[in-house]
């Protein structure tokens, strides 16, 4: 008799399939379960800038303990991802390092030099460079007069669908289960433990999560695991596939590129360390010549797509975990950073109800922290 315990994760965008890896790398029996395709969600629009940044969306009222948390969050997922490098062959990440640029004197030059002492004091290897060797660095990249310019050597990037696909194929491999365009019904606790109701019918499951981004706030219904989300819309331009031009991932004061492992390249206005809310979708081919203005080899880029992908963001931009007493199985998970902390997320979540510890690290994210805001 099987007594691995049964694990039902809804979504199988880049948070739920890495979840489903690690816990059925563990031995537990996974099913995910997912109302369209993998990655059809928030995981296809995204930038996919793996990232140590300093200024977090929508959180500038963390205070300095807080975001220093949330950066040595990041880096830690960012170790794990290297880790799952390692075991997952071909998994499409390139740590090709990230150019940020602004024009001295101007309000962008400032955040920058507020980030780059951020990030020195907390213990990136990110420094300062010239123009000149930004173009070493990034013989593709002409920064003209943004020269107010800082390198970030251990960032990088990743190809967000194949990389998905991919998460789940291992997460298969290690005797998981997918159901796809299975829509989740709704659960209820058994005497050992819940039954979960979808499209194809009943299945019994010891830990239930919810890690269905956009659809997150109404999965949970009636679960009591609640948090103050905003809605938001991130635009990204997706160029067809080129030779490969830059391998930075390039965040100057007007344009935000990326070219992945596939020769396509994604540009976007602003896609990061903005408010809630990002800027309406671009032309989209006013953006390339933007764009080609600091990356000249994208002259004559060729549209493919424009993604307007809607996302659900804790009010405070951080994570969301939230479980309850009631429901002890039950867990839900929530961010608007799944392309950096999905790896991080899952290992530790992995391990909170499989292990059945608390897990630390977690604590800042727990949803409880609402109710003690409101109690304040």
């Amino acid at each position: 008799m099987n007594s691995a315990p049964q694990v039902v994760i809804i979504g199988a965008g880049i948070i739920g399939t890495t979840l489903a890896y690690d816990f059925a790398k563990r031995g537990a029996r996974v099913t995910v379960l997912d109302k369209n395709e993998v990655a059809k969600g928030a995981t296809s629009g995204s930038f996919a800038w793996i990232t140590n940044q300093t200024k977090f969306r929508n959180a500038d009222s963390l205070g300095e303990a807080g975001a220093q948390h949330y950066f040595n969050l990041h880096r830690l997922s960012h170790l794990r991802w290297r880790y799952l490098q390692s075991e997952i062959d071909g998994l499409p990440i390139r740590w090709s390092g990230c150019l940020q640029s602004a024009e001295p004197g101007t309000e962008e030059a400032r955040e920058l030099a507020a980030e780059l002492d951020r990030r020195l004091r907390w213990g990136s290897p990110t420094y300062r460079v010239t123009a000149a060797e930004a173009r070493e660095i990034e013989p593709g990249f002409e920064p003209g007069a943004e020269t107010d310019i800082f390198y970030t050597p251990d960032e990088g990037m990743m190809s967000p669908v194949q990389l998905t696909s991919m998460m789940l194929d291992a997460a298969v491999a290690h005797g998981a289960q997918y159901s796809a365009h299975d829509a989740y019904q709704g659960f209820v606790k058994t005497a050992g433990g819940y039954e979960i109701k979808s499209r194809s019918g009943s299945r019994a499951a010891d830990f239930l999560i919810f890690a269905g981004g956009i659809a997150n706030p109404e999965l949970v219904e009636g679960t009591g695991l609640k948090a103050p989300l905003i809605h938001s819309t991130g635009s990204v331009v997706h160029l067809a596939p080129l030779p490969r031009i830059f391998d930075s991932v390039i965040l100057g004061a007007h344009v935000h590129a990326i070219q992945r492992v596939d020769g396509r390249v994604v540009i976007a206005k602003h896609f990061s360390g903005s408010p809630v809310g990002d800027p309406s979708t671009p032309d989209p081919e006013e953006l390339v010549r933007v764009a080609a203005r600091v990356l000249p080899g994208l002259k004559d880029a060729v549209v493919e797509k424009v993604t307007e992908t809607r996302r659900v963001i804790p009010a405070d931009g951080l994570p969301v975990v939230s479980r309850s007493e009631e429901l002890p199985g039950v867990l839900s998970v929530t961010t608007n950073a799944g392309i950096s902390l999905a790896a991080g997320l899952s290992q530790f979540i992995t391990t909170e109800l499989l292990d059945g510890v608390t897990v630390n690290l977690l604590d800042p994210y727990r949803s409880q922290r609402f109710a003690d805001q409101v109690r304040r």
